[in-house]
């Protein structure tokens, strides 16, 4: 078994254009540069001296919803620490969701990603740490290992938007499609991104990652 291993990086000393391969920072102000990379900000909208002194800028696009009938979703997670030196052997991704992870009560949390592709590759694989005043939207087809805590609990707020629906047993029907949906790793009841593509251990391939 060949074991991958990959850096811890503070995501504050990440730029937008670097992390655009995963997907979009949120929490800083940049300066509008159009088309330059995937999910770049929406052009903010400068707050007029009209006597109101509450803002510099807004984003109000964060999330790029297009009316195709997909579902919004606000969930919340309480993520837990993993032991030092867990090898991380299976990853994820949704082809068709948005998800967003806001860390919140000045937590921090870590995060495993892969730039989307037909299968991840270890080599193009990065470890971030989140937080505390900065949160991410994931860029649909993003591999990812579930986030978890540096120590303690770290609550994430966690936006979705897309293929969403509840799991209604070994096959669900939603959006004019059939999904298999398969228990484990998909909960009966639960809202779950339909599509999703699991890789490595209990599924296809081979991925094994240990961050230092």
């Amino acid at each position: 078994m060949k074991v991958h291993a990959i850096k811890l990086e503070s995501l504050k000393h990440v730029s937008m254009k670097d992390f655009s391969p995963f997907g979009r920072i949120i929490g800083r102000i940049e300066d509008y540069d159009n088309n330059v990379y995937n999910l770049h900000p929406m052009k903010p909208m400068e707050i007029p001296d009209n006597g109101v002194d509450i803002a510099v800028k807004v984003y109000w696009d964060l999330l790029p919803f297009e009316n195709k009938g997909e579902r919004f979703s606000l969930g919340m997670v309480f993520v837990k620490p993993k032991p030092e030196g867990t090898i991380i052997d299976w990853t994820e991704c949704h082809p068709d969701t948005y998800e967003v992870f806001l860390p919140l009560g000045g937590k921090e949390f870590i995060f495993v990603l892969c730039p989307k592709s037909p299968k991840p590759d270890p080599d193009k694989t990065r470890a971030f740490l989140i937080g505390p005043d900065e949160g991410i939207l994931l860029d649909k087809g993003t591999w990812h290992f579930p986030p978890y805590a540096p120590y303690g609990i770290t609550p994430i707020v966690m936006p979705r938007y897309g293929d969403l629906a509840e799991i209604a047993g070994p096959v669900t029907t939603a959006f004019g499609k059939k999904y298999e949906t398969p228990s484990p790793p998909f909960i009966r009841g639960a809202l779950h991104c339909l599509n999703t593509i699991y890789y490595g251990k209990n599924y296809e391939g081979e991925y094994n990652i240990k961050v230092v």
